[in-house]
C-alpha cells in the first residue's frame, strides 16, 4: 500500500488590535502676566476625532482651551492676568472611548523689572549745530562710550534702556556742528540704577 504525502495547511489569521489614543505632551512653558501665551497639548494613536476638556483644576487666569480644527491637538492660549503656579489635568477621548489624562503645573509671573536712564539737556545756542552724540561710562571721567546708534540725536532727551540693575553710570554729551566737528564733553551726570 503506498502512503499518501501528508499535506499540513497552515492558517495566518491577524487580529487587528486598537491602539489606544496617548496624550504625548510632557510639559507646558511658563508665561507673564499681559504678554501673550500659547502652548498645545498634542495626542497620537487611537482613531479621531478626538475629544479634548480640562478634567482637574484649571488653566491660568486669562487663559482658554480650544481643540485644533484636526482634533489633534487642544491650544492653551490668552493672556495670562495673575501671578501662580496653576496646577491642572487635561483629557483627551478618542473616537474608540479610550481616555488618555496627563496632568501639568504652569507658572505664570511678572515680567522682570527693564530699568531706564532718562536724559535731557540744554540745547547748544550755536546756530551750525547738527545734533548730539551721548557717552556713558562706569567710572567718574571716563572712559567713556557712545551710545546712541543709527546717527545723531536731534533732541535734546535721550532714553538709555540698555543700563543693568545695580550699577552706576557716568553721561555726557557733545555737541556735532554741520561740518562735522564735535565739541569736547560737557558736564558730567551720573546716574545710579537700583536694584529689582
Amino acid at each position: 500500500m503506498r502512503s499518501l504525502p501528508l499535506c499540513l495547511l497552515l492558517f495566518f489569521s491577524t487580529a487587528a488590535f486598537a491602539s489606544y489614543v496617548t496624550d504625548t505632551t510632557t510639559s507646558l512653558p511658563g508665561g507673564i502676566i499681559g504678554v501673550s501665551y500659547s502652548a498645545r497639548v498634542y495626542a497620537s494613536g487611537g482613531c479621531t476625532p478626538y475629544k479634548w476638556w480640562v478634567s482637574n483644576g484649571s488653566l491660568p487666569a486669562g487663559l482658554g482651551g480650544v481643540t485644533s480644527s484636526t482634533t489633534r491637538s487642544f491650544l492653551i492660549h490668552g493672556t495670562p492676568t495673575s501671578k501662580a503656579t496653576y496646577g491642572f489635568s487635561i483629557t483627551v477621548r478618542g473616537c474608540g472611548g479610550h481616555t488618555s489624562t496627563k496632568s501639568y503645573r504652569v507658572s505664570i509671573n511678572v515680567a522682570p523689572l527693564q530699568h531706564l536712564v532718562g536724559l535731557s539737556w540744554a540745547p547748544s545756542t550755536s546756530g551750525s549745530i547738527t545734533g548730539y552724540n551721548v557717552y556713558r561710562g562706569t567710572v567718574s571721567g571716563g572712559p567713556y562710550s557712545r551710545i546712541n546708534s543709527g546717527g545723531l540725536v536731534a533732541a535734546t532727551l535721550y532714553d538709555d534702556a540698555t543700563v543693568k540693575s545695580g550699577t552706576s553710570y557716568f553721561y555726557v554729551v557733545t555737541t556735532v556742528d554741520s561740518s562735522g566737528v564735535e565739541s569736547r564733553f560737557c558736564n558730567q551726570a551720573k546716574a545710579a540704577v537700583p536694584y529689582p
